[in-house]
Order: structure tokens, then C-alpha cells, then sequence
């Protein structure tokens, strides 16, 4: 029941009741009634209480959920019930007429300019919102537009490199690993994506087992997000051609750490052939070099009998401001249904 009529009251505090309804009547009401029992309260501790104290929270609270008709509504209701419950009956003496009078002109305009503030609160309110679902709609259609230009750009590699099997797969395939990520950051608003929900896209074609993951999650800002999904891309398909995944006993470890906004990651292949320097620089080495780069980060490879060792670092950028809407609502981070084994510190 507690949780019920929380959950009522932030619905009701985030989404308002629509002006003049009788349910923002009725909330207006409500309000001069707590108002009324805590004035009752103060009275018992303190009899000195100022009169009219409780009525201008409760003025406040009723406009902002209700509006100007329900903040009017708790005004008369405040100033009624505090001029028939705790108005001194000194107070009708001669002498204290002009207080008497002062206090309920202060009382009546100061709840006008808490009506007006509420008001102009809601309109904001409602402004803001109207926006949000504005730019929403817009991120959709952007969303549909970056599809259709994938589909449109693997439609043409299709064709134009339908004689080279081997480049139309490998080409198919980073563009693949680019949409899967554009997928995360279309779920998370273009913020970010999890490192492990990169990393699980991406290992889940080559089996659970072969892979262990060491590190607590760290949230990837949009453009950090997109190079990670290529550079572990790269990787994995250089590790199924050549290295550790093109041994059934080859396994891939994969740590990292963030420190001071520094992201430090470890690429460790075991159980493969041993690694072998390319004889020439290939799209990963330069991705990964061109691409840490860019985040003030650097790189070590290392060619080793037990496989190859690649440890690189960049510096995750700032992450974009969070829109106003609920977390609540927000869709969930994607999970493979495969399970990879992970280690958490």
C-alpha cells in the first residue's frame, strides 16, 4: 500500500492533473487539509505560530500540480480555514483590525505571486517536454535514415565487389560491426554504449567459452563507443583468420581498468599458433593506431609464441547531458543470451 501511494504521488508530482479537473480541485483540497493538520501541530508546540505559515506550501504544491484554478482554490480554502480555526479572538478587537487586515492582504498576495511563479513553472514545464518529444522524433527519423544508408552502402559494396569474395566479407562484415554498435547507442539516445555490451555483440558468433572478460563496465560515449566496436572487431577477425580463434584451444582474454577517466584495455590471445608480425601494416593496425590517437591514447602489440599481446589506452571524452525524460522509461542495455565468462574486481 506504502508503495502504491508512493509511486501515485511522483506520478502525479512529474505528470501534473489536468487544470480545472476535479482531481486537481480535489488535490488543492487535499493539500489545505495537511496544511490544516500541520498548523494544528505547530499550534500544540508552538501557540504563537504564525497563522497563515502552512497555507503558502500548500498554495504552492496545489498550483504546481493542478495549476491556477486549484492554486486559487487553495488559497481561499488556506485562508478560510486559517481565519476560522486560528485567527486570536483578540483579533476582533478594535485595536487589532489593521493587523488583522495587513495579514490577510499579505497572505492573498503572496499566494498570487506563488500561483504566477507555479504557472510559469508548468508553461516551462511543458515547453520543455513538448521539445523532447520533438528532438524524439527526430532522432527516430534519423535512426530510419542511418539504416536505410547502411542497407544503401552494403547494397553497393554487394555489387561492386561481387567478384572479390574475400574483400566483399570482410568489408560486409566491419559494417555489420558498425550497425551493431549504432544500435546500442540508438537504444541508450546516442549517449552511450557498455564496453560489455560491445564486447558481447561482437564475441557471440565464436562461443562463450573461448573468451573472458576482467573488468567492471564502463559506459563509452558515443564516438569512443564506435572506434572500441571496430578496433575489438578487427581483432576478433584477425584472431579467427590467423591467431588464437583459428585453434579450437585458442581462448582470448580481454581486461581493462578506468582510471581517472582513462580507459586502459588488454587484448591476451593463449592456445593459438604463435603470432607472426604481418609484413606489411593492414586497416586494423592503422585503425588502431589512427584511432587512439585521436582519444590522447597509445598502444603496444607484442608477437609472442603464446599469441598476440595488444594493450592500447585512450581518454574517454565527457558524457553528453542526460535529456530530462524518466530513467525508468528508457529501454534496458542489450544482452546477448549467451553467456560469457567474466571476472568482476
Amino acid at each position: 500500500m506504502i508503495g502504491w501511494a508512493k509511486s501515485r504521488w511522483r506520478s502525479i508530482w512529474h505528470a501534473g492533473l489536468p487544470p480545472r479537473s476535479p482531481a486537481a480541485l480535489l488535490f488543492a483540497a487535499g493539500c489545505v487539509a495537511v496544511a490544516t493538520a500541520v498548523r494544528f501541530g505547530l499550534g500544540i508546540i508552538s501557540p504563537d505560530s504564525a497563522v497563515f505559515a502552512p497555507y503558502y506550501s500548500a498554495t504552492l504544491v496545489a498550483a504546481l500540480v493542478g495549476g491556477i484554478e486549484a492554486g486559487a482554490v487553495g488559497t481561499m480554502l488556506g485562508g478560510i480555514a486559517a481565519y476560522a480555526l486560528f485567527v486570536p479572538p483578540e483579533w476582533n478587537l478594535e485595536s487589532f483590525r489593521v493587523e488583522q487586515a495587513v495579514s490577510l492582504v499579505l497572505y492573498g498576495t503572496s499566494c498570487v505571486v506563488i500561483v504566477w511563479a507555479a504557472e510559469s513553472y508548468r508553461g516551462l514545464l511543458r515547453r520543455l517536454r513538448g521539445e523532447e518529444a520533438t528532438i524524439r522524433l527526430l532522432n527516430l527519423e534519423l535512426v530510419h535514415r542511418i539504416k536505410n544508408i547502411l542497407a544503401g552502402v552494403q547494397a553497393i559494396v554487394g555489387q561492386s565487389l561481387r567478384d572479390q569474395q574475400n574483400l566483399l566479407e570482410t568489408v560486409s562484415a566491419r559494417l555489420a560491426a558498425l550497425g551493431a554498435t549504432n544500435d546500442l547507442l540508438i537504444r541508450s539516445e546516442w549517449r552511450s554504449a557498455g564496453l560489455r555490451d560491445i564486447l558481447l555483440r561482437e564475441f557471440a558468433p565464436y562461443g562463450p567459452s573461448r573468451f573472458e572478460l576482467d573488468g567492471e563496465d564502463v559506459d563509452c560515449p558515443h564516438a569512443a563507443a564506435i572506434l572500441l566496436a571496430l578496433i575489438v572487431h578487427e581483432l576478433t577477425t584477425n584472431a579467427v583468420k590467423y591467431d588464437a580463434l583459428s585453434f579450437a584451444s585458442g581462448r582470448i582474454r580481454m581486461a581493462w581498468t578506468l582510471v581517472a577517466g582513462r580507459l586502459a584495455v588488454e587484448w591476451i590471445e593463449t592456445g593459438g599458433p604463435p603470432a607472426a608480425e604481418p609484413a606489411r601494416s593492414g586497416f586494423g593496425s592503422t585503425l588502431l593506431r589512427s584511432g587512439v590517437r585521436q582519444f590522447q591514447g597509445d598502444i603496444e602489440r607484442r608477437f609472442e609464441p603464446t599469441g598476440l599481446y595488444c594493450a592500447f589506452s585512450l581518454v574517454l571524452p565527457p558524457e553528453p547531458e542526460q535529456p530530462t525524460g524518466n530513467v525508468a522509461d528508457r529501454p534496458p542495455p542489450l544482452r546477448s543470451n549467451q553467456p560469457i565468462e567474466t571476472k568482476l574486481h
